[in-house]
């Protein structure tokens, strides 16, 4: 067996087993999903309003952070058990301007501005340090939360859970192809953790709307300002310290890249971040179980498994057109790669697109964009690998946000007054 053999075997090997491991995960959460939904488990009673603090950290916010601001003021939270602090650093555009209008307003909302950026899991420990409440809850500057979201998040804390996370629904979601393709990628990672979380697998906290207990958060040592996932990282920990976390069907409307340099940045943070932290927490089976830590290594390792699937589909073209390796050679490599296609496409199909109500022209142009966005995910997940290996933490690359809405109205009725 020659090296180009060999190489063909070993990715074919991988694929085969990863799609052995990803199958039953999703399928749980689509059975889950088709069964009632994202309503993981009955949550509990209310109990006595708690003092909740909301950290929103942003940095030139300026087109959403008034959307958010506005929909934290029409939460359906009794007012003297709520504060929120913003921590700005070092905008250029009017977001201290408008953070501090709202603060004016609303005496419970604390404006925070600092000199210097030094990233976002330094700016959410300032504001912890500034907050008072026994929960404390956390808001991308894009996010819109559900009038209900602190409600229904406590429903969900008992003496043990340390954390609940909940969902993001897109709010732009006829923007853009890529938008397009980004919210239905969200909708079938939504569906893996639900499986996940059935399956007692490691579950990553997302970056916002999430809600901590004060507690839980000093016992791991709050954030990790030199982690660009501060919230995967975060994850991890309350996973090696024991710390139970619960996913409930906690709403908050987001924003998705729209454009392709947008999703690049985003996408090449997330993936430099993840192996970061992969690398980090090598040795998690010492503290958590080994299919936890096996689970978790996989998801923080999952670029790579991204960057191997383009060299495979490039192989295969190239065999095709008689270039490299003969296409014989290839076909359990095209076998195994093409089930894991036509069990993803078919996954989209019967849930997403079937719950969209979309056409079977939208699903083949939906489809056959899937092929370039996945490119453009590899190469992003291969920029993201080399560059944290040399860069590091400095790898911060923003996401611009738009501001864009589907429609006017969803905005208004998910920020309505309280009655």
């Amino acid at each position: 067996m020659n090296f180009a053999d060999g190489f063909v075997l070993a990715l074919t090997i991988i694929f085969l087993a990863y799609f052995a491991y990803a199958t039953p995960i999703i399928m749980v959460g689509v059975w889950r999903y088709k069964k009632h939904g994202f309503a993981s488990e009955e949550p509990g009673e209310d109990w006595d309003p708690p003092n909740v603090s909301i950290l929103v950290p942003v940095k030139n916010e300026e087109k959403v952070v008034g959307r958010l601001l506005d929909a934290i003021t029409r939460l359906d939270y009794p007012r003297e058990n709520l504060e929120v602090i913003v921590v700005e650093d070092q905008s250029k555009d009017r977001t201290l301007e408008i953070c501090q209008g709202f603060a004016r307003q609303y005496p419970w909302i604390k404006v925070f501005h600092r000199a210097a950026s030094v990233g976002k899991g330094d700016a959410l420990n300032f504001g912890f340090a500034q907050s008072t409440g026994e929960i404390i809850a956390t808001f991308d500057a894009d996010d819109i939360p559900e009038p209900l979201a602190i409600t229904k998040a406590l429903r969900y804390f008992d003496a043990k859970v340390g954390a609940v996370h909940g969902y993001h629904r897109t709010l732009n979601l006829q923007e853009s192809i890529v938008a397009r393709l980004a919210a239905y990628e969200t909708f079938l990672y939504r569906l893996a953790n639900d499986g996940k979380y059935a399956l007692k697998l490691f579950v990553a906290f997302s970056g916002s709307n999430t809600f901590f207990r004060r507690t839980a958060l000093e016992q791991v040592g709050l954030w990790d300002p030199n982690s660009i996932v501060e919230d995967a990282e975060l994850a991890v920990r309350f996973a090696r310290a024991g710390i139970p976390t619960k996913l409930a069907p906690v709403e908050s409307w987001q924003e998705m890249p729209a454009k392709v340099t947008s999703l690049l940045k985003q996408r090449i943070r997330w993936s430099g971040g993840n192996i970061q932290t992969g690398l980090k927490h090598w040795d998690a089976w010492r503290s958590m179980s080994p299919v936890k830590a096996f689970d978790m290594e996989v998801l923080m390792m999952s670029p790579i498994m991204a960057i191997l699937a383009f060299v495979g589909w490039a192989l295969l073209a190239l065999g095709v057109a008689h270039v490299g390796i003969p296409v014989a050679e290839l076909v359990p490599l095209l076998v195994v790669m093409g089930a894991l296609n036509i069990f993803y496409f078919g996954t989209l199909l019967t849930v997403v697109v079937a719950q969209a109500k979309t056409g079977i022209v939208s699903y083949l142009t939906l489809m056959i964009a899937t092929y370039p966005y996945a490119t453009l995910l590899s190469v992003a997940n291969f920029v993201g690998l080399v560059s944290v290996l040399i860069m590091g933490r400095k790898l911060w690359l923003k996401t611009e946000k738009t501001g864009y809405v589907d429609s006017p109205t969803l905005c208004a009725s998910l920020t309505k007054t309280r009655q």
